[in-house]
């Protein structure tokens, strides 16, 4: 099933799963990951793939096709009689010898992972195995975001911290790499731009707090009426409006917001943005430099946060907020994906994350080796000789 669509030849596969979502990728890892599979060996060799895909972000097929050869080879052995512990004490014998020559065969190292051209060299043929012809473009994307997102050492890259954003409508060659965060949302307010501001994130609802036990309050006029609930609102106001006099320009709650906080934010000229996912929210505040606040209060300055600017736009009619932060310590990149079809996004999303994966993969080990299969042939080789020896 995976074997054909190995390499930048290999063929989409169409793939159902069981709730009748269609993907349509040469992707092995995501190939395997929506198919059910029950036969135990077959099993072993997905988790197997699996496992490559979290290391390395790519080569799931190679693992797949490879293990499959290896069982099939296995198989005519046995039918000439071969006990499988022979069989395997031969595999591990071939392994060893393997790594031993793999260290010859390097043809070119990586010297310097903070040098785009040098790394987009290096990712050219990652990308293009899985969407060829436009192995310049997203290279150059992905690149430019690892470069955003590298620390200084260029020791360790969180893939984390490159997100990809999917917008339908337009061509892919309108795509690009913003610093900093990008969200599918508007601002509550009508405050659609503002620069150099002080971010507080409240990972709670913003709304008037109410109390936690039932009380009985005896009303004797119809002025205590009116005030009742004035005192509140009132204490609700000093809260924001210290939030305004502490500087702070951007508001991000998860949960809901209610109407009064956001007359009152509009009232101090603050933008306002609710955030449903908080996966989302922790990684805003990441990217500010924020701490989400869980009570409602001026948060102290360590725990706000700051962008350079926190901007609305609308990108072919999907209306999304822009964080954008050029500080040093700011490791986030966004790269903002344009296409026809949702289907072609996904695909696209997915060469995106196996050359981000080869750049992390670069960070670890600058050696490379010569590709299309040469190192395999070469090896495959140098392996039968030293069958004969045995």
């Amino acid at each position: 099933m995976t074997r054909s669509a190995l390499g930048p030849h290999g063929m989409n596969k169409m793939v159902i799963n069981h709730l009748d979502r269609l993907f349509v990728t040469s992707d092995a890892a995501c190939i395997i990951k929506e198919s059910d599979i029950h036969h135990p060996a077959a099993k072993m060799i997905a988790q197997a793939a699996k496992m490559q895909e979290n290391e390395c972000g790519d080569g799931s097929n190679f693992v797949i096709s490879f293990a499959g050869e290896l069982m099939a080879q296995a198989q005519s052995l046995l039918q000439m009689g071969l006990h499988p512990s022979d069989i395997l004490i031969g595999y591990e014998k071939a392994s060893k010898l393997c790594h031993a020559e793999l260290e010859g065969q390097v043809c070119y190292s990586l010297k310097d992972i903070h040098n785009s051209e040098e790394v987009l060299k290096c990712m050219k043929s990652v990308i293009s195995s899985k969407q060829y012809g436009l192995e310049d473009l997203l290279g150059g994307l992905i690149t430019k975001a690892c470069l955003y997102a590298l620390p200084k050492s260029g020791k360790r890259l969180n893939v984390d911290n490159i997100r990809v954003q999917k917008i339908l409508g337009g061509g892919i060659g309108d795509s690009e790499v913003i610093r900093g965060m990008v969200c599918i949302r508007q601002s509550e307010t009508s405050i659609h731009h503002v620069q150099e501001a002080k971010v507080a994130v409240f990972n709670t609802n913003i709304e008037m707090q109410q109390g936690e036990t039932k009380g009985t309050v005896l009303l004797t006029s119809a002025s205590d009426l009116e005030n009742y609930s004035k005192s509140e609102e009132k204490q609700f106001e000093d809260f924001i409006k210290g939030l305004a006099e502490a500087g702070v320009k951007v508001v991000v709650g998860s949960g809901s917001m209610s109407e009064l906080a956001v007359h009152f934010f509009e009232k101090y000229k603050m933008m306002a943005i609710k955030i449903m996912s908080k996966f989302e929210l922790k990684r805003i505040a990441r990217a500010v430099g924020a701490t989400p606040v869980v009570k409602l209060g001026t948060p102290s300055p360590e725990e706000l946060g700051y962008a350079d600017e926190v901007n609305f736009t609308e990108i072919s009619s999907q209306k999304c907020i822009v964080f954008r932060r050029d500080r040093e310590e700011n490791k986030m990149a966004t790269i903002v994906l344009r296409g026809s079809t949702t289907s072609l996004l996904d695909d696209v999303e997915r060469a995106i994350d196996d050359g981000v994966n080869c750049i992390k993969t670069l960070c670890r080990d600058p050696r490379m080796l010569p590709g299309a299969g040469a190192t395999e042939i070469n090896l495959a080789k140098k392996v039968t000789d030293y069958a004969k020896t045995q």
